[in-house]
């Protein structure tokens, strides 16, 4: 070995002209065993973007006794703040535009969209929840309890929801999967015609993802 290079032992490895300092710190870490070399996992959690692929938001209400009517809303958006870790610190938002509203019949989604004893759309286009707190109800599971704009009126409202790991496995990664249900009284939104076609009590069902970002 000459002042310029340097051959590492047990190998026929040589660097040249590496200053004295680097050298030796080089050396020193070529011969530390791989596994005690420090690995730097990605923070778990934090702030996550619906994404609506795959996804569904319905509705459904006890139509004439009968059967149950159900609708589809195919645009919507939301925000998952998650604490994996405690999920109580979990924060949701999430919009839905009533116009998107999707059914069999044309002329029931027209008159549901757009009928002044119904959804109202053109004066009332989003409905919008936003949690004000979550309780942890078991394993992966959470009620966001927060408030329901809908029809120019604000009301407490609860979604629960069981959250899965997605591709990563563990939940936290990449991608957060949401299965959540709730119900509302349409009456308390002002939604009191004909009650008697369709019942009082809606529920509300919400498949969707969401990737962080």
């Amino acid at each position: 070995m000459t002042a310029d290079s340097c051959t590492f032992p047990g190998t026929s490895l040589m660097f040249s002209r590496i200053p004295s300092l680097s050298r030796v710190l080089v050396s020193l870490l070529f011969l530390l065993p791989l596994g005690s070399l420090p690995v730097f996992a990605a923070e778990a959690g934090g702030d996550y973007t619906l994404s609506r692929q795959y996804g569904s938001v319905f509705f459904r209400v006890m139509f004439q006794q009968y059967l149950n009517m159900v609708g589809r809303f195919d645009q919507y958006a939301g925000t998952l703040f998650l604490d994996p870790d405690n999920l109580a610190n979990s924060r949701l938002t999430a919009t839905v535009s009533m116009a998107s509203l999707n059914m069999a019949e044309a002329d029931v989604t027209e008159t549901l969209v757009n009928s002044s004893s119904w959804f109202n759309a053109t004066l009332f286009p989003d409905a919008t929840f936003t949690s004000t707190s979550a309780v942890v109800t078991g394993p992966n599971q959470v009620d966001f309890v927060g408030e329901l704009a809908f029809l120019g009126k604000t009301k407490p409202w609860t979604l629960h929801v069981t959250l899965y790991g997605g591709s990563d496995g563990e939940l936290g990664g990449s991608t957060v999967g949401m299965l959540g249900n709730g119900t509302l009284n349409r009456m308390d939104f002002g939604l009191d015609q004909y009650r008697n076609m369709a019942a009082d009590e809606v529920n509300i069902e919400v498949n969707v993802k969401f990737n962080r970002n």
